[in-house]
């Protein structure tokens, strides 16, 4: 389990929607790319040095005040349609959506296990959707053999972000 003493508190800017903050290990490097017109950025993290991992967070916000906020259902479906995606592709055949508690809210998440990885790409990949105050964020967490720690400590990551208001 990731400890605060060995976690960095990072933020994360939002334009007009406050920022996003997670304790993030500080062996783990970021890059926001944000794409243009406001749509919501996508915060990359990956090792300083050793063997690659790749954690992708998007904190999305509701495009209009009178758009609902995303119900537990809704991400629930949403997973599912991921874990769908993923499915063909697995070596697992029965992938339980397993629920993630967050600071602020629930959130539900799978993880499976690439059949036949090509050279470059990962073997394991951990995906889902977590309520973080009115942020709905979604993440993938994409590692290889030897690395369940990177996966475990970005899932008490995502579990750990706070959204701040502007």
């Amino acid at each position: 389990m990731l400890c605060a003493a060995d976690a960095s508190v990072r933020k994360y800017a939002l334009m007009q929607h406050g920022s996003l903050q997670m304790s993030v290990p500080p062996a783990w490097a970021d890059e926001v790319r944000e794409p243009p017109g406001g749509v919501p950025p996508t915060i990359m993290l990956h090792p300083r040095s050793g063997p690659a991992f790749e954690i992708l967070i998007t904190p999305i916000w509701r495009a209009r005040p009178d758009i609902p906020e995303a119900t537990p259902e809704a991400m629930r479906g949403s997973v599912q349609r991921a874990l769908d995606e993923a499915k063909p592709d697995s070596v697992e055949q029965n992938i339980p959506i397993r629920e993630l508690a967050g600071a602020s809210g629930p959130g539900f998440y799978f993880s499976a296990t690439d059949k036949a990885p090509k050279a470059g790409e990962y073997k394991y990949l951990t995906q889902g959707i977590v309520k973080v105050s009115d942020l709905t964020v979604t993440f993938t967490i994409l590692t290889n053999d030897g690395q369940e720690q990177v996966a475990r400590d970005a899932l008490d990551m995502v579990r750990s972000a706070a959204h701040l208001q502007p």
